[in-house]
């Protein structure tokens, strides 16, 4: 299971008040770049699939994340983090600590 930090929900639920059409939900896939040589984690709008992992906030799913997201980070935690560009989601290891995940 992925955990996502209060902070990263906020955000996510903020986005997701704003942006999302009707009938759709927030996703976490794993995606490959053209030559197939790397792979990312993205979030999507689009309907939920089933197999999804529901991640909840103020008891409403707010963010879906795809078995295979949640299979290659069992145990990770979704934060947000302050760079020179901006606030981002980050993807890592719980202990890791922010500015190290990816």
């Amino acid at each position: 299971m992925i955990i996502v930090s209060e902070d990263a929900k906020r955000i996510v639920h903020a986005v997701a008040r704003a942006a999302l059409p009707e009938g759709q939900s927030l996703r976490l896939e794993r995606t490959t770049n053209n030559g197939g040589t790397k792979e990312k984690v993205v979030m999507l709008i689009e309907e939920a699939t089933e197999g999804d992992e529901a991640v909840e906030h103020e008891g409403e799913p707010l963010l879906y994340v795809s078995r295979k997201v949640s299979a290659a980070y069992d145990g990770c935690v979704v934060d947000l983090e302050q760079t020179p560009k901006g606030a981002v989601l980050s993807i890592g290891p719980p202990l890791a600590g922010r500015n190290s995940r990816t």
